[in-house]
């Protein structure tokens, strides 16, 4: 027999100092232990209350009596359900800190007040249901000698109740949840390291648990309990010592820098001088007037960065509802391991086998609650989008906006293929105020390279010239003409983009033009249109960055620095704090006397720097401009990777967003992101193909994320508001913050932490999809060492500990001497429990695969042998039953489909009592006439914009075109999107297989990244490349070995010990297929494919999304 209950208390070997020394950091870790701890000994000790005689004879194999394996499965599920709901919210982990240090002070207490010799009359009958009286069962029969001490416990056990409750009215300051978390833990760390003490003695009888209800078992022998009472009135001393000084240890590190926003202000506005007198030519109204100004500034930097701190309370009752669901299933699933009897299970491997599902299940039961919130509140109280002012005519000076297109690029097709793509953003969201500018902000090193990326920008502004002077001769015939007087704006708009569609070949510009051209004197409006071409032509900017310090967040920090305060000079990530990793302090951001390798001869070079310089200057200094005058300075940066294509108006529907006072709060405006399959019709593969099929067969969950935690994540793609990113991010000259570490990947994490993002629903982006398995493959694991590098930057980081040894390993074994760390200034930032639950959404979707083969290998292998497992059902039906469960919470929602397609009720404004713009739209600020026809006008105009342009659209279709895409209706388009749902699940089961196999090698080369200090693998352009020039069934073997190698094995391993399962076999099969689906996933689609229903519907569907 393997099976020990007493192997539990191993673990409190470990646990209790773990708990005696960090227990006031109330980490993630501490709340998680305590909960498992405190509610897995809770429960035994009720359980056993129910049969006097099993807490004395029982056996270790059934220390329950006849009811041991039930029992056993209920306290372990308590724990990890405890540990569940204790580590995702910090309020219930206190609590049970709380509550447990307060009765484990009760227990020993009143054993020395009955003087280390408890009565055995004091043992009582206990009914047979366990769980009535469950109280009496844990704290036992008062003692004959009452104390003061007694009734001090428990009221100290009712004002944790309350302070738990009032958590819901007041935020109580971080210095008081430490100090409540670490004396009460101190207290629970003191009483778990005793338990460990008395297991490892062996002492008496054996007992689950030194608890009060069972002191006349455990302390039957005053004198060892006198000693086990002062060991643990001694440990609770040294914790109280050991965390004093572990908590002045953090603080005196936060001293040094302590996170905190710095309050932005314009460096050139006016001010008063630091002895209270004006400054030159400064008046005491312009005194008075910037003295509101600032006061009324920083009142709305301190309201919008207590809204981002805040947590809704829609979050909590989501979390609530997923994490009951989750641990009923870990009750249910508990109950497959085999515990009592003569069983072979190990406590740690049935502890593990229930903790894996318990994961695995957290994510699917969350998809699935995520899906039907979407569904609920949509059709019940809707879910409105961001509110937005209308800019049709152009802009406003607060909407100013620079598109920063982010370059490093390792030959010349790359740099085209970016300012290509920036060059039609740019064409495609002119702006009539000439509030937007597109830059390419490159941080290219290669000297040929960077004067043919200035070639390539000359070249697009030639093209953008020509084109607007093509389609402004159009504007001028048909102004010059009155063809548009009398004419609404509507009408006038349409019929303009109607001639310069067909004289042009595209009428995306139409309401750039009427904005300039209407209200004009026909006379002299050629030459005020040339004057506003040059000027378009001129806000289409080249910057050349002179270094790579932060990588990408550095390339549009540094031209938001510059855009909005005309600051060229470097003051973050100085070397003489990060070394050889940092620049030099007042060194030039944008420039060419940095970041260039000569690749030619060196007189050559110099004069071709001094031509760069030239050239590309003006570009910064036309930037710089526009930050330097607090009037005119850019107010928003619209971050983008070099193949992100805007669509026309998109940037400017954002920005009427991020204008609407409703949504200042929010520091990111998301657009949608999709893929643009008809960009490149003729080499879409098979697996771009297979991502278009998930895209329309799903809905927009991202829509209900955003109802529920009023915020959603940033994946480097969004519209940012300077002002706050610079506060909150960046800093200030002489006070930086510095939030993101300098060797930071997953930037976009710890921004959406401190930014509160949210999603524009109407606007969408289009970017890129991995071409095939192969290069995807190395796109992800380059965001699986991201997760992994985040999770080494924080204390109680998932991966901190194991990665920091073996680099120190790995260091020492290469170079003899340990790796010097780079220098973070900030490991942690404060955000709201909805930003940190979101924070860890990527590491839950990387951690699934290796999660879900752990669960195979403990139940087909491990439990088919009984070897450390045992399952209670065959081993193969425990993971019938886990994918069964997958596959009902994925299907289901499925169906849901049909539900988008019914009206809502609208019945938000009514029941809701909430002003975020997330759930009501815009109802707490449109409350005047003006503001309500203001936004009916705008929506008015823009349904009839969109559906003249669906109209033109259709019409300029060839017919073959119109017969391939008719128009379809709710209906048809459910029907299809249901039919290719059952596809896209069936291919999942071929094709999702072998991610159990590549997850792990995600993982693990992920890690080693970082664990080495180098990444090895290619980046993801290069491998498709390679993919294109090379694909054959031979190299895509090379590149998928593996996975065929770990099919083998299984197969070989079924075979061998007579294992027949169709679910094995298919899942044994797919691994083995795995290089010829990656071949196939590989392929182009033919053009005799495309005329199946399975290419039509998915691209008809896509097209009607779009």
């Amino acid at each position: 027999m393997e099976f020990n209950w007493q192997q539990y208390f191993w673990c409190l070997a470990v646990l209790g100092p773990y708990l005696l020394t960090s227990s006031w950091s109330l980490s993630f870790w501490v709340r998680l232990t305590a909960g498992f701890v405190a509610l897995s000994q809770a429960v035994s000790q009720i359980v056993l209350s129910a049969d006097e005689k099993s807490n004395v004879e029982s056996e270790p194999g059934n220390p329950f009596g006849k009811a041991s394996q039930w029992y056993m499965a209920i306290c372990i599920a308590s724990g990890v359900s405890g540990g569940l709901f204790a580590a995702f919210a910090e309020p219930v982990g206190l609590l049970i800190i709380m509550l447990w240090g307060c009765f484990s002070v009760y227990t020993w207490h009143i054993v020395a007040v009955e003087d280390f010799h408890p009565s055995m009359t004091l043992r009582q009958q206990h009914p047979t249901d366990p769980w009535h009286e469950a109280l009496p069962n844990l704290i036992g029969p008062a003692s004959a000698n009452e104390s003061p001490v007694v009734f001090v416990c428990c009221a100290l056990g009712i004002c944790s109740v309350v302070f738990f409750l009032s958590r819901a009215c007041f935020k109580y300051p971080r210095t008081i949840r430490n100090l409540l978390g670490g004396i009460f833990g101190g207290a629970c760390g003191a009483h778990a390291t005793v338990q460990a003490i008395y297991y490892y003695w062996n002492y008496g009888t054996t007992v689950y648990g030194l608890l009060a209800g069972n002191r006349y078992t455990w302390c039957s022998d005053p004198s060892p309990c006198k000693i086990f009472y002062i060991t643990y009135c001694m440990l609770i001393v040294v914790s109280m010592i050991a965390q004093y000084f572990a908590y002045n240890s953090s603080r005196q590190g936060r001293a040094l820098y302590r996170y905190r926003p710095v309050p932005f202000r314009h460096p050139n506005k006016r001010s008063i001088s630091s002895n209270g007198s004006l400054e030159d030519g400064q008046s005491s109204e312009e005194e008075d007037e910037d003295e509101r100004e600032i006061a009324w500034s920083s009142a709305l930097q301190k309201e919008t960065w207590e809204a981002n701190l805040r947590t809704p309370k829609s979050c909590w009752i989501f979390l609530t509802v997923v994490v009951t669901a989750s641990s009923i299933a870990t009750y249910i699933f508990s109950q497959f391991v085999r515990w009592s009897g003569d069983t072979r299970t190990h406590f740690y491997i049935g502890l593990l086998y229930v903790l894996t599902n318990a994961f695995c299940l957290w994510s699917i039961i969350e998809f699935f609650f995520t899906t039907l919130w979407f569904h609920v509140i949509r059709l019940v109280c809707d879910i409105p989008p961001l509110p937005k002012r209308d800019f049709s005519r152009g802009l406003s000076g607060k909407g100013r906006t620079l598109l920063a297109y982010c370059l490093l690029s390792k030959s010349k097709d790359a740099s085209e293929e970016t300012v290509e793509t920036a060059k039609q953003a740019h064409l495609a969201n002119l702006d009539p105020n000439m509030c937007i500018t597109t830059g390419v902000v490159s941080v290219t090193s290669a000297l040929s390279l960077v004067k043919h990326e200035l070639d390539t920008r000359d070249a697009s502004r030639n093209e953008i010239r020509q084109t607007l002077q093509a389609e402004m001769v159009v504007v001028l015939r048909l102004f010059q003409a009155g063809r548009l007087n009398g004419l609404s704006s509507v009408d006038a708009e349409y019929e303009l983009r109607k001639a310069l569609k067909t004289e042009c070949g595209s009428g995306d510009r139409s309401c750039f033009w009427l904005a300039l051209a209407e209200h004009q004197d026909p006379v002299s409006l050629n030459q005020k249109l040339a004057v506003k071409v040059e000027e378009a032509v001129q806000h289409f900017v080249y910057l050349h960055r002179t270094c790579k310090v932060l990588k990408k967040p550095g390339q549009y920090q540094d031209v938001m620095v510059l855009g909005t305060t005309g600051n060229n000079k470097a003051y973050t990530y100085l070397n003489s704090v990060y070394g050889e990793l940092g620049r030099e302090e007042g060194s030039e951001c944008f420039g060419y006397n940095g970041n260039i390798e000569i690749d030619e001869s060196e007189t050559e070079a110099r004069a071709a720097i001094k031509s760069l310089e030239k050239r590309g200057m003006p570009d910064v200094e036309l930037v710089a401009s526009y930050g330097a005058d607090p009037n005119k300075r850019y107010h928003y940066t619209m971050v983008l990777d070099s193949d992100t294509m805007c669509p026309s108006g998109s940037i400017r529907e954002l920005v009427e967003s991020a204008e609407h006072p409703a949504n200042r709060n929010y520091g990111i405006i998301n657009a949608n992101l999709a893929t643009d399959y008809s960009k490149d019709d003729s080499s879409t593969t098979w697996y771009m193909w297979r991502n278009a099929l998930m895209e329309v067969s799903t809905v927009n969950l991202q829509r209900g994320q955003f109802w529920i935690f009023n915020r959603v994540g940033f994946y480097g793609k969004g519209l940012i508001r300077n002002e706050m990113y610079i506060s909150r991010m960046i800093g200030m000259p002489g006070s930086p913050v510095e939030a993101l570490p300098v060797d930071i990947l997953s930037h976009d994490t710890v921004e959406a932490k401190l930014l509160q993002p949210a999603i524009a629903s109407g606007v969408t982006l289009y970017e890129d999809v991995a071409r095939n398995p192969i290069s995807a493959l190395s796109q992800s694991t380059r965001w699986m060492l991201g997760e992994v590098r985040n999770g080494c930057y924080h204390s109680d980081g998932a991966y901190r500990g194991i990665v920091k040894l073996l680099t120190l390993m790995y260091s020492i074994c290469k170079d003899g001497k340990p790796r010097k760390e780079p220098y973070v200034r900030c490991r942690e930032v404060p955000c709201s429990a909805a930003a940190e639950y979101l924070s860890h959404t990527g590491f839950r979707l990387f951690h699934a695969g290796p999660s879900i083969l752990l669960i195979s290998i403990l139940t087909s292998l491990m439990a088919e042998r009984k070897y450390l497992l045992e399952l209670n059902v065959v081993p193969v039906l425990g993971v019938y039953a886990f994918l069964f469960t997958v596959l009902a919470l994925f299907i289901v929602p499925k169906g849901f489909l049909i539900l988008d397609k019914l009206p809502s009720l609208g019945l938000g404004r009514w029941l809701l009592c909430s002003s975020a713009s997330s759930k009501v739209g815009d109802r707490a600020v449109s409350d005047t006439e003006d503001d309500k026809l203001l936004d009916k006008g705008s929506q008015s105009l823009s349904a009839v914009h969109l559906r003249e342009l669906e109209e033109e659209t259709w019409e300029s279709d060839s017919d073959d075109e119109k017969e391939q895409a008719p128009k379809l209706g709710r209906c048809s388009v459910l029907a299809r999107q249901l039919v290719l749902s059952l596809i896209e699940i069936a291919l999942s089961v071929l094709l999702f297989s072998p991610e159990l196999v590549v997850g792990c090698v995600r993982l693990f080369r992920g890690a080693w990244a970082q664990v080495t200090g180098s990444a090895a693998w290619q980046p993801q352009d290069a491998v498709e490349k390679e993919v294109e020039q090379n694909l054959s069934v031979s190299y895509v073997f090379k590149k998928t070995w593996w996975v065929f190698l770990a099919g083998l094995a299984y197969l070989a391993y079924a075979l061998t010990f007579q294992i027949y399962d169709v679910l094995i076999y298919l899942l044994i099969v797919s691994w083995m297929l795995y290089p010829l689906t990656t071949y196939w996933m590989c392929m182009h689609i033919g053009e005799s494919w495309k005329s199946t229903f399975m290419w039509k519907w998915v691209m008809e569907i896509k097209k009607i999304q779009q």
